[in-house]
């Protein structure tokens, strides 16, 4: 039981839909997993990673410089010494 064997350590990486960790056992991940998700959460992971893949499609040119910006691009912090530090956005739940 635990995470998915290519489940990433870095809490920042943006995980594909089949990435997900849940409690059961390794033998049962590829035939249960979807069955315990809510319904739609499964297609709605999938329809997420395929736009974000694809650019963000269909998305206007102001949301899609937004989500570049918030995502794509480093943001620098100052830290409480002074000291820079890359700013990441924590999103557990994303592809």
């Amino acid at each position: 039981m635990g995470p998915h064997p290519d489940f990433p350590l870095s809490p920042y990486e943006i995980l594909p839909p089949n990435v997900q960790w849940f409690p059961v056992a390794e033998e049962l991940r590829t035939t249960i997993y979807r069955k315990l998700l809510p319904p739609l959460v499964a297609h709605i992971r999938d329809v997420v990673a395929q736009w974000r893949d694809a650019d963000y499609a269909g998305a206007s040119p102001t949301s899609r410089a937004l989500l570049t910006w918030w995502f794509k691009t480093d943001h620098l912090i100052e830290q409480a010494d002074g000291a820079l530090s890359q700013f990441r956005y924590y999103t557990p739940f994303t592809r």
